[in-house]
């Protein structure tokens, strides 16, 4: 009796694992990644029948199935945590030695210390070094976590879109946080800085502008939700769905560097995390991201500009989102049909123990660290 009770306390977390809203390639290919014998992040075991043990790629191992999930979190953290080094080096870093290298040519641009940094100089120039910023401190430690994971591109990249009804309340929601918080942080927003160039800009060069503002606006969340909702969300996502997406907003929020943007970021995030699971489409997360960044754009235009705060600016920004919402009541209105609640994909550890493990990795307390010094900084300069 007492051995029947310990086998039922081992679970098969990649059997077990469910996501009723993803496809079922999704589903194999996810299970067959965790399956692989020489995978370091994945956290696999199988039960066996005739006696309680815990094994590994069928060989029994010393450690208990919490002490080995604890383990593969606390790797995955140090995995995680040198690709947002990466990010800050990439941030802080590239622009400057991309300056050097073009003053080294002879080409005009400079950058500009005063209180914040700023590029000055021929405009396409400072555009493309603006952008390309912008660009690869995304790319670059998304592709990173994608070759060392080796993730299969169906498990990070899902595509087909399940519920689309559910699409549709996700967008008035976004619609509501980027108003409501945009309005309060968009003057102190530092993530605005983005935009705020194009205020220096000659109007003879407006094609540029309008070219930047629409990569800014709909490229971009591509690459910002393969890193943050594609490699990293699918790959927590083994330690529970909600372990993910509180992981992966707490790392979004933490790489703003300003406290106002890191309530409205950690807002949105966990927003698209949940219409991601709901959906299972990255495509969802990037249509969410793209809402948010037009929001923030309209809200930036409505502060810069003459008329800022006049009845026409707030219909512009107000009257699509109560519309979207309306639409987005009308379309979750029960219409007999049963609605059950997605599995719980349990593991050994509580919620506390995991972000412990994920957490405390060294790289990503380094991680930690800097961001909260950058906001010290960025709060002193303002």
């Amino acid at each position: 009796m007492p051995e029947e009770t310990t086998i039922q306390k081992v679970i098969d977390v990649v059997e077990d694992f469910s996501c009723p809203y993803q496809t079922a390639s999704y589903q194999e290919s996810f299970r067959s990644w965790r399956r692989q014998k020489k995978n370091p992040y994945a956290f696999r075991f199988t039960k066996n029948p005739k006696e309680a043990s815990f094994s590994e790629n069928q060989a029994a191992v010393g450690l208990s199935p919490a002490q080995t999930e604890q383990n593969i979190l606390n790797r995955m953290g140090k995995l995680i945590g040198c690709a947002l080094i990466c990010y800050l080096m990439i941030e802080n870093i590239l622009d400057k030695a991309a300056v050097f290298l073009m003053q080294l040519l002879h080409l005009h641009i400079e950058l500009v210390f005063s209180g914040e940094s700023r590029l000055y100089g021929d405009e396409k120039l400072v555009f493309w070094v603006t952008f390309s910023v912008q660009f690869l401190k995304y790319l670059i430690p998304a592709l990173f976590l994608q070759f060392m994971l080796k993730l299969p591109l169906q498990v990070s990249l899902p595509l087909k879109i399940r519920k689309p009804q559910k699409l549709i309340s996700g967008i008035s929601l976004v619609m509501l946080l980027s108003a409501g918080m945009g309005m309060l942080s968009a003057p102190l927003s530092a993530e605005l800085d983005k935009y705020r160039l194009i205020t220096i800009t000659d109007s003879s060069e407006i094609s540029q502008v309008i070219i930047y503002i629409l990569m800014t606006i709909f490229v971009l969340p591509v690459i910002t939700e393969f890193l943050f909702h594609g490699c990293m969300f699918h790959s927590l996502r083994q330690f529970g769905d909600m372990f993910a997406v509180i992981a992966t907003a707490v790392v979004a929020a933490a790489l703003t560097h300003n406290i106002f943007d890191a309530i409205r970021i950690g807002l949105i995030h966990l927003t698209i995390s949940y219409y991601l699971i709901h959906t299972g489409s990255f495509w969802s997360a990037v249509c969410l991201r793209i809402v948010h960044e037009i929001y923030m754009f309209v809200l930036f235009c409505i502060g810069t500009m003459d008329n800022a705060g006049s009845p026409e600016w707030w219909a512009v920004v107000l009257v699509p989102c109560a519309l979207c919402l309306l639409t987005g009541f009308w379309l979750m209105l029960p219409r007999n049909r049963q609605t059950s609640k997605p599995p719980q994909n349990l593991t050994y550890l509580n919620l506390r123990e995991k972000a412990e493990a994920f957490f405390t990795a060294m790289p990503m307390v380094s991680f930690l660290i800097c961001s909260v010094l950058l906001l010290v900084i960025t709060s002193m300069l303002a």
